[in-house]
């Protein structure tokens, strides 16, 4: 490692249980190192990944390596924090690709608009495999105070590392919670709940890969976070009427979106043979969403049709 601080530093919290993984982690640094502005740092933070990042990871004097016990990403990304040295902070997740222009915007951004606690850019997309995607990606919204537009999820900072913290901004929200879950919504909500963003419309800044599979498809304990971040929100829009129509409106787009992952789920772990898995999810989707649990086992899947069948013949034998 330098000496000296960086100006910036790029917290990458991994959990790495396969090769594949494995590779997108390198992709992710190769992303970094790409940088037309090298005043940056990495804090790479292996969560208890079953194959130590030690092992993939080329080193350089960028890079810092911090294992610790598996805590989730909101635990490793505040250990990165901790370790971290920079006066401003991008998270990048392992996954994702930080596009060649992003810090030196970012500095650029908070250089014309010293009053922001932090900035934000455009994205691109990406399919699982890197591909191009068939639709359109859109832009930051041109606004300054971004609380009511957060919490009524009008548009969300998707990936992490559309965004640059200041410092100040980070340590005095006190980093991330909710470790399993919407720990990037609730430090988005409490960021812009407290300071001014800048949102900048070109050029895009990061890259983010798009899956079924990802954590934050999973219905059950998304829907369990979410609900959780919400109520934390609850007595900073009390009384006030634009506040409150925007907490019911983004908590309901939010239980929308994740009952309709339950669906996913139910499909996918029967496909990947865990009954178990599928039998609790489908049973959860069922007590949310009585119209979508019919609407999958009207859908003709053998497997949903059975599954069906094995639910109803316990419920009646209980």
């Amino acid at each position: 490692m330098n000496t000296s601080a960086p100006i910036v530093s790029v917290v990458i919290p991994c959990h790495l249980t396969t090769p594949r993984q494995a590779a997108f982690l390198t992709e992710a640094l190769a992303s970094v190192a790409m940088q037309t502005c090298p005043d940056y740092e990495v804090v790479l933070v292996d969560d208890g990944s079953p194959v130590p990042a030690e092992e993939v990871v080329r080193t350089d004097n960028h890079i810092a390596i911090v294992r610790q016990p598996n805590a989730g990403p909101a635990a490793a990304r505040n250990t990165g924090i901790g370790r971290s040295r920079g006066a401003y902070l991008i998270f990048l997740d392992a996954d994702d690709l930080l596009l060649p222009p992003a810090i030196a915007s970012g500095l650029a951004a908070f250089d014309a608009h010293p009053e922001a606690g932090f900035v934000l850019g455009p994205r691109q997309e990406m399919t699982f495999d890197g591909g191009a995607v068939g639709w359109p990606v859109p832009h930051p919204p041109l606004e300054t105070r971004l609380y009511l537009s957060l919490l009524r999820f009008d548009w969300y900072i998707i990936p992490p590392s559309s965004a640059m913290f200041r410092r100040e901004l980070v340590d005095r929200i006190g980093g991330f919670q909710d470790p399993w879950g919407a720990d990037d919504l609730d430090f988005y909500l409490r960021a812009a709940r407290s300071f001014q963003a800048w949102c900048f419309q070109t050029p895009a800044v990061t890259r983010y890969r798009r899956y079924s599979t990802s954590s934050s498809r999973d219905g059950e304990r998304m829907l369990r976070s979410v609900r959780s971040v919400y109520q934390r929100q609850r007595p900073f829009v009390e009384g006030n009427p634009e506040g409150e129509e925007a907490y019911r409106t983004g908590l309901g787009r939010l239980t929308d979106i994740f009952r309709d992952c339950l669906v996913e789920n139910v499909i996918d772990h029967l496909r990947a043979g865990n009954k178990e898995r599928a039998t609790q999810t489908a049973r959860l989707l069922a007590k949310e969403s009585p119209t979508r649990w019919k609407t999958l086992v009207a859908s003709g899947d053998p497997l949903v049709g059975a599954l069906a069948t094995d639910i109803a013949t316990a419920a009646t034998i209980r």
